[in-house]
């Protein structure tokens, strides 16, 4: 009898112990994959930093399109039109932020995703960088949420220049927040990077978009798993969906399949790479490789 009682006290200790190398392995995984993500989580530019004063100080009527290309590479606003919307002093901003390397730092997050922030390594604030501005339709994408090691980033569908709708997390349905908070445009803005993706079509187009995403895309049960264990396409009436699924959603009702490698799932990466889109700003990315 005491032979057998040791026998499954020892078997008993040897599974306890298993179990802890176990769990003491993936804590330490984990920890590795946490800090190995954190060294991607932002890019300067591959080129020198340019003084623009010879080009800033001449009109706009005059500068070339070698001068515009400059000026969109000094500063990541890669759209003639865009650029024409910043002042000088605007786009002297633009090219700060830019070629600012900043720390990055684990923000606030929603188990198990987790969301990076840029901070200034001098005092230790956060870094809110200038973002241009936002017309009905655009889209936000970022590579700052990451889970487990895997940097999946999110995205963001605007609305109107004060509202974005999104699908943020597990236990929340898609919500329009204000642009101007926290889940708003400071998600990306006080991230190490972001994009601001603009479809290629005119302005009415765009709108109409954003309009029907609003009526249809609000208010859906968030699914990591959409495409993969649910249809990845759900019409005009989702029963679920995720931050990036939500966006190419939108634009599939309407026509387009912005997803760049037309897989069973819609990553934020894939619609920043996207060919419908023209990348209207980049920052945290370097502008010649994008993400």
């Amino acid at each position: 009898m005491k032979v057998k009682t040791y026998k499954r006290l020892r078997n008993a200790a040897a599974i306890l112990l298993a179990v802890f190398v176990l769990l003491f392995g993936a804590g330490i995984f984990l920890l590795v994959a946490s800090a190995t993500v954190d060294g991607d989580a932002r890019t300067l530019p591959s080129y020198p930093r340019q003084d623009l004063a010879p080009i800033l100080s001449k009109e706009r009527a005059l500068w070339t399109d070698e001068d515009y290309r400059t000026v969109s590479l000094q500063t990541g606003i890669l759209l003639k039109e865009a650029v024409d919307r910043e002042s000088n002093d605007s786009l002297l901003s633009f090219q700060d932020a830019l070629f600012f390397e900043g720390k990055t730092v684990h923000g606030e997050g929603a188990f198990p995703s987790i969301r990076d922030i840029l901070a200034d390594p001098q005092t230790g604030r956060y870094v809110e960088a200038p973002m241009v501005e936002l017309e009905p339709g655009d889209v936000l994408v970022t590579s700052a949420a990451h889970s487990f090691g895997w940097r999946h980033g999110h995205a963001a569908l605007v609305l109107s220049r004060d509202r974005v709708l999104q699908s943020f997390t597990a236990g929340h349905n898609s919500d329009i927040m204000g642009l101007d908070t926290s889940f708003g445009r400071e998600l990306f803005a006080l991230g190490p990077n972001f994009m601001v993706l603009r479809l290629k079509a005119d302005a009415e187009e765009r709108a109409a978009i954003a309009d029907l995403a609003e009526r249809e895309l609000y208010n859906v049960p968030y699914s990591l798993t959409v495409g993969i264990f649910s249809p990845k396409d759900q019409g005009h009436a989702p029963k679920e969906t995720h931050c990036s699924h939500l966006v190419w959603q939108a634009f599939r009702n309407a026509g387009y399949d912005v997803d760049f490698d037309g897989g069973p799932v819609a990553t934020s990466r894939d619609l920043a790479n996207s060919p419908f889109f023209d990348v209207v700003q980049i920052y945290g990315f370097d502008p010649l490789k994008g993400w």
